[in-house]
């Protein structure tokens, strides 16, 4: 049925709606010039009928009161009759979904009541589920939002809210809620450790959002935090023992963490390193132990296999061409053309070379010809040709190492994480842990990350079960061995539903070596800002730039110094850099307990004093890190220059309780040396800087 204006007020309309009929679930209006259709979960179910002196009018509204539509020119006898029958076939359409309203609210009401009746902190991943839950109901019914609160406004006043999101009353609740814990549990945290934990701590304990990441500087007392965090989650009756995994990357980081979680909480925790883990998965699935090959595990098969391995390609006239090609251009870390074969076979420095990048192509899963394409994304040409050099040299040794597995019938370190991660994927492995933690998560690589991954979205559990991840992005250094600083400084853009935590305060180093610390890791503008503050303030300098040929005698000043037992670390680049007269020092000055090691190898160590030595131009920071094929096997590289470096030379400056020295060779000094002097860092500097000039006077 239609209901039109006549021709006279069809032409006076000039535009206007001058007609209206009844569509499938909708109003149709004419113009001379569209047509529209209001579908009736668009329109409020109300029609306002006007008077006028010659013809009628019909206003109509939009269910959210935006929007008004007007139709001209009715004839007015039919005005009232043809309202009451749009009318009526509005509220035949409307009872039905108002009966599925009906029909779906207490559900909706339930599942709201649940949600905000919750005794813990509310987690993302339980909002959005309401979210959703609250969406389907109200889809199901065919009303929109609108018009179903028009139909059911005390109801709908409940519900509305949430369907919008309502994340300040989450935020403003779990905010109570931390407050009200903090205090609870304030005896609890108090006794916990030897001193009481500091706020930030506490907070990062108490917070179970579904994806956590705990960012701790240097000393500021992170296993503290991961070993309160498994107690009050068991202490709170939160969880068992067993439904806790705590995840470390090195079997001696395990047992010292699985020894204090047995002496302060629980010895039932599953605390295992990413390997044993994956060995676990695996048994449990296939019934038996998996076989890892010992030129994975021991150095000396390692070295008999490579050995026997590069022998073979050398005595193919093929491959040997290769080698011969490559090396006319580009160097091979121990490669010597003065050695005999076997000799070459089995040096240490080629051996480690070639493992590492077995290694990196075994993390990275990908086959040659998608090796070749990553090759081609680089825009320099020369290092395209290296890549490509080395690629043709390393893929065979990489295949001869795949080959050897296959037929021993064995697997290796990244093999083992890659099958238990598809056994999670797949379903085959039921993980029992409701909360998964892991320390390092600034060392994390794609591969270990995909098994977390796996576990926090296994199919075979009704609840995610929550990642605790403690970490920091400022001491990211393992790059070289597949770790990407990315997954650390992205875990917000990467999980979406997640909680960062600073912890603010460091025991370790004083506020001297803090400033100079903090400024200088934070030149890179894609670390994550922190206000790491030192407990111990002083106004003394602690950082002193020292002549390297002046270590003796600042060593013998230092000695006179200290009446007591102290201890003082060496740091060397690499270690290239142990003293020669190392043991003489040890021997002389036994009270300063004198030791050596790399920076990478100090990572989680500390000392009253530290000397970071040769810290010169060409060794730290190092050059050429990012040449050949590594750098396409590696996490992309940063676009910040000597990023890794900087983090590297931060660690070694965070070893220190109470000063460090950084030596170089005036003549030589680096462009970390030249920015403290040059950006005027708070630091003493005993270094005169000489500008080395040519034979032809130029500097």
């Amino acid at each position: 049925m239609r209901l039109t204006a006549g021709w006279l007020a069809r032409w006076l309309s000039q535009g206007d709606y001058c007609s209206i009929a009844l569509g499938e679930n909708c109003l149709i209006l004419d113009s001379q010039l569209e047509t529209e259709e209001i579908p009736f979960d668009e329109w409020d179910g109300a029609i306002a009928v006007h008077r006028g002196v010659l013809w009628g009018s019909f206003e109509i509204s939009s269910a959210d009161q935006e929007y008004c539509w007007t139709v001209h020119g009715l004839p007015w006898v039919q005005c009232k009759a043809f309202a009451n029958y749009l009318l009526e076939s509005y509220r035949q359409w409307a009872q039905g979904r108002v009966e599925k309203l009906d029909t779906a609210l207490p559900a909706m009401l339930t599942h709201i009541d649940t949600y905000t009746n919750q005794k813990g902190y509310l987690r993302q991943s339980d909002h959005t589920q309401l979210h959703h839950f609250l969406d389907q109901s109200l889809a199901s019914t065919g009303l929109t939002l609108e018009l179903a609160s028009s139909f059911r406004p005390l109801a709908l006043e409940k519900v509305e809210p949430w369907l919008e999101g309502n994340e300040d009353w989450v935020k403003e609740t779990n905010d109570k809620w931390l407050s009200a814990e903090a205090e609870k549990w304030s005896s609890w945290f108090d006794a916990f450790e030897s001193s009481p934990l500091n706020p930030s701590q506490r907070e990062a304990v108490l917070i179970n959002q579904d994806h956590n990441l705990v960012l701790a500087g240097a000393g500021t007392g992170k296993t503290s935090v991961l070993v309160a965090r498994a107690g009050y989650l068991i202490a709170n009756q939160i969880a068992q023992p067993e439904q806790i995994l705590m995840l470390a990357f090195g079997r001696k980081a395990a047992e010292e963490m699985s020894e204090r979680l047995g002496k302060k909480v629980s010895d039932q925790i599953k605390v295992a390193t990413f390997h044993s883990l994956g060995t676990q998965i695996i048994q449990a699935v296939e019934g038996s132990m998996p076989s890892v090959s010992p030129v994975t595990i021991d150095e000396k098969a390692r070295v008999e296999w490579m050995a026997s391995m590069l022998t073979e390609q050398w005595e193919n006239a093929a491959s040997a061409k290769r080698w011969q090609k490559h090396l006319i251009q580009w160097r091979i870390p121990g490669f010597k053309a003065e050695n005999s074969m076997e000799k070459q076979a089995r040096s240490e420095q080629l051996i480690n070379w070639i493992w590492r990048h077995i290694e990196l192509i075994g993390q990275r899963g990908a086959n040659k010809s998608q090796l070749s394409e990553s090759i081609e994304q680089h825009s320099n040409d020369s290092a395209k040709a290296r890549m490509k050099s080395e690629l043709g040299l390393l893929w065979p040794c990489y295949r001869a190492y795949e080959q050897h597995l296959k037929s021993s019938k064995q697997i290796d370190f990244n093999s083992m994480i890659q099958r238990a991660t598809e056994y999670v994927k797949d379903g085959k492995y039921a993980p029992a842990w409701r909360f998964i933690m892991v320390d390092e998560y600034q060392d994390i690589s794609p591969h270990r990350l995909a098994l977390i991954e796996a576990l926090c979205h296994s199919k075979q559990q009704e609840a995610r079960p929550t990642l605790f991840a403690v970490g920091d992005d400022w001491q990211a250094i393992y790059r070289f061995a597949g770790a990407d600083v990315n997954l650390t400084t992205g875990f917000e853009s990467r999980f979406g539903a997640s909680h960062i935590t600073e912890l603010g305060t460091t025991y370790r180093f004083n506020s001297m070596i803090g400033d100079v610390a903090n400024t200088f890791i934070q030149q890179n503008p894609n670390q994550i800002k922190k206000d790491l503050a030192s407990h111990k303030k002083q106004k003394r300098k602690a950082v002193t730039l020292l002549c390297q040929d002046l270590i003796d005698q600042e060593l013998a000043q230092l000695a006179s110094q200290q009446k007591d037992q102290v201890s003082v670390l060496l740091l060397g680049r690499n270690n290239n850099q142990r003293p020669e007269a190392l043991k003489q020092w040890q021997e002389r000055w036994p009270h300063l307990g004198l030791q050596f090691m790399t920076c990478h190898a100090s990572k989680g160590r500390e000392a009253d004093f530290v000397f970071i030595l040769d810290v010169n131009k060409g060794v730290f920071p190092a050059t050429d890190r990012d040449t050949g094929l590594a750098a396409c096997l590696q996490a992309r590289n940063e676009q910040f220059a000597d990023a890794e470096e900087r983090r590297l030379f931060y660690v070694g400056l965070t070893r220190a309780k109470k000063h460090v020295w950084v030596c170089a060779d005036p003549e030589k000094t680096s462009s970390f040396v030249n920015e403290l002097i040059d950006e005027k860092y708070p630091v003493v500097n005993k270094i005169k800087r000489i500008k080395t000039t040519d034979k032809k006077g130029k500097k």
